[in-house]
């Protein structure tokens, strides 16, 4: 594997099962995501796990950007070595400025979230941690980021639960007009999905009332343990 070091190189964060760098790929300024290998598993489970979800994440998201949605561009690949490296997306992520907009640009940004998810789960794919946090905002523009939870189903819950986490992440950040916004985000999605929205809908709201949804760490728990072949 090429490795990418030098001057040049600035750790943007260290997850749990992640470190993401800021490098210089050939002269493009790039995010470089590397999966961390995990003692607590055995080797060979370890191996297939950091390949795997190297794999799909790559895969999603090349997808994704095929249909025209607007994610990173892929640059490079290394499954075995769980190196991903994707565009630079020049922008400011939602979660640090979505309640700083007056209500009608926060409602059209809430509209193209909306949108995003719907298309997104018209490709059979759902995100895994759709918050703010994963949304950056660049002039007009709302880019999607970080598809390390994401994966293929037909399973409405997922969908569901990608909503209901963004709806969560929005009245977080504006609890005030979380109604308004929410509404915008899932008018917008049912003007674009192409399956039964109200199933959709209708699973989002046993998740809200039952409280049955998965949190962003018990998900993030589950999905250390467990990848696609």
């Amino acid at each position: 594997m090429a490795t990418i070091e030098g001057q040049n190189t600035i750790l943007l964060s260290r997850g749990a099962e992640a470190e993401v760098y800021i490098v210089d790929f050939f002269g493009l300024r790039a995010v470089m995501k590397k999966r961390i290998s995990k003692k607590y598993r055995a080797k060979l489970f370890d191996e297939v796990f950091i390949r795997n979800r190297t794999r799909v994440e790559a895969r999603v998201l090349s997808e994704l950007y095929e249909a025209g949605l607007s994610v990173p561009s892929i640059l490079f690949v290394d499954e075995e070595n769980g190196v991903l490296i994707v565009e630079y997306i020049e922008g400011v992520r939602a979660s640090e400025s979505f309640e700083k907009f007056d209500l009608g640009k926060a409602t059209s940004i809430s509209r193209r979230i909306g949108g995003f998810a719907a298309r997104m789960h018209s490709l059979g794919i759902y995100h895994g941690d759709y918050t703010l946090a994963n949304v950056l905002l660049r002039e007009s523009e709302v880019y999607v980021i970080d598809f390390g939870l994401s994966g293929y189903s037909s399973d409405v819950e997922e969908y569901a639960i990608d909503l209901h986490l963004m709806a969560r992440s929005i009245k977080a950040s504006r609890p005030l007009d979380a109604e308004v916004l929410i509404k915008a985000m899932l008018d917008e999605y049912g003007s674009h999905y192409r399956g039964d929205y109200r199933e959709v809908l209708n699973r989002m709201k046993e998740i809200s009332v039952r409280g049955r949804y998965i949190d962003r760490e018990l998900r993030k728990s589950i999905m250390r343990e467990r990848y696609i072949a």
